[in-house]
C-alpha cells in the first residue's frame, strides 16, 4: 500500500520522479513509478503533470513507458551518492591507464571531491588528484586524444596516423563511433569507421600517435550498437568467424573458475571428479591466449588446436628456462 506524505514533501517526490525518468532508457510506467516512490498511480500523473506544465520537461510516453524527452533542456549534472561513486570506481580505472598527466581526469576527479562531502572520501581524492597532477607532462599525448573525443563527439572525422601490432605505420582517415575500454589489457578503443577497408575497427587510443579533426562531418549508423559488436568479442577483437573453446580446469582452481567473469556464451560445466570445463564461443582465440597462459598448469585447452599449440608451446619454452636456469644457476656461490 503507497504511503501517505505531507504536501511539503511533494517537491522532492518530483525530484526523484524526474531522477528516476532521467536515468531510463528503455522506460517505466506508471506502477513501476508509483512502486518506488510509494505513491499511488494517480499521484505520480499529477507530477508528471508537474514537470511537463510547470517545468517544461519533455515527457516521453511509448508503449506505456514514460522517460524524459529529448526535446528536454536539462539541468545541469547532479549526481547522488551512489551515481557519484560509481563514476568515482570508473575514473580510478581511468587513472590507472594513464602513464601521462590527464587535465580532463584531473578535472573530473576535482569535481567528485566537491560533490561527494565525505571526509575520507575527500582525502582519498585529495591522494589521488595529487598523484594524477605529479605524472609527467605530455602535450603531445594531451593533443592526440583530444583530437579523437573532439571526432567523437562532434561528429568529424579525423586524420591519423596508426601503428597497428606489428608496428607498422600508417595513415587513416577514421569517423569515431565509439570510445571502448577494455578492461584485460587496459586499454582504451576508438571504434570507428576507416575509410581504408571501410569497415568499422577498433584501433588502439595509445597507438595513434597523429590526429587532426576534419571538417568532414558524418551520422552514426542506426543501428550501430556497440554492445552488439562486442557481444562476440573476447575482449574487442573483431572476425567474420567463431573459435568453440574448450578448457578443463583442475580441481584446485575450482573456486577461482567460479568467481571468473565469462564470456556471455559460456558454458561451465562442474564434473564429479572436480575438474570443470568451461566452453564457450568467441571471435578469436588469439585475444584469449595472454589471459588463458596466467592459469599455468590449472588449465588444459581442449580445443581449438591452434590455441592448444600456442599454450602448449608457450609453456614448454617457459619450462624450458627454467630447467636451463636450473643446470646453470648465477649468482653467490661458494
Amino acid at each position: 500500500m503507497a504511503a501517505t506524505y505531507e504536501a511539503g514533501e511533494k517537491f522532492l517526490r518530483v525530484i526523484q520522479l524526474f531522477t528516476r525518468l532521467s536515468d531510463t532508457v528503455t522506460g517505466l510506467t506508471t506502477r513501476q513509478l508509483a512502486d518506488e516512490l510509494e505513491v499511488t498511480p494517480r499521484t505520480v500523473q499529477r507530477y508528471i503533470a508537474t514537470l511537463r506544465d510547470s517545468a517544461g520537461i519533455d515527457i516521453e510516453e511509448h508503449e506505456g513507458r514514460l522517460r524524459i524527452g529529448a526535446g528536454s533542456r536539462l539541468p545541469p549534472l547532479q549526481l547522488d551518492r551512489y551515481q557519484a561513486t560509481l563514476l568515482l570506481v570508473a575514473i580510478r580505472l581511468l587513472h590507472q591507464l594513464r602513464p601521462e598527466q590527464d587535465p580532463a581526469l584531473v578535472g573530473a576527479l576535482a569535481q567528485l571531491s566537491r560533490a561527494l562531502s565525505i571526509p575520507l572520501v575527500a582525502r582519498y581524492l585529495e591522494r589521488t588528484l595529487a598523484n594524477a597532477e605529479a605524472l609527467p607532462v605530455n602535450s603531445e599525448r594531451r593533443d592526440v586524444e583530444r583530437a579523437v573525443i573532439d571526432g567523437f563527439v562532434q561528429s568529424r572525422a579525423i586524420d591519423v596516423t596508426y601503428v597497428d601490432g606489428s608496428g607498422r605505420e600508417s595513415r587513416r582517415v577514421l569517423r569515431p563511433y565509439f570510445l571502448e575500454p577494455a578492461a584485460e589489457g587496459r586499454h582504451i578503443y576508438v571504434f570507428a569507421l576507416d575509410r581504408r577497408s571501410g569497415e568499422v575497427r577498433p584501433f588502439r587510443l595509445d597507438r595513434i600517435i597523429a590526429a587532426r579533426v576534419s571538417t568532414e562531418t558524418f551520422s552514426v549508423p542506426d543501428d550501430f550498437d556497440i554492445d552488439s559488436v562486442v557481444s562476440a568479442s573476447w575482449g574487442i577483437w573483431q572476425t567474420e568467424g567463431r573459435d568453440d573453446i574448450v578448457l578443463r580446469f583442475a580441481p584446485e582452481a575450482r573456486r577461482w573458475v567460479r568467481e571468473a567473469r565469462w564470456h556471455p556464451s559460456a558454458q561451465v560445466i562442474d564434473h564429479p571428479d572436480g575438474v570443470m570445463e568451461v566452453r564457450m564461443r568467441v571471435a578469436s582465440e588469439v585475444e584469449m591466449r595472454p589471459w588463458v597462459l596466467r592459469w599455468g598448469p590449472l588449465v588444459e585447452v581442449l580445443s581449438p588446436p591452434s590455441l592448444r599449440e600456442y599454450i602448449g608451446s608457450s609453456l614448454r619454452r617457459a619450462a624450458s628456462a627454467y630447467d636451463v636456469a636450473a643446470a646453470h644457476p648465477t649468482g653467490g656461490g661458494e
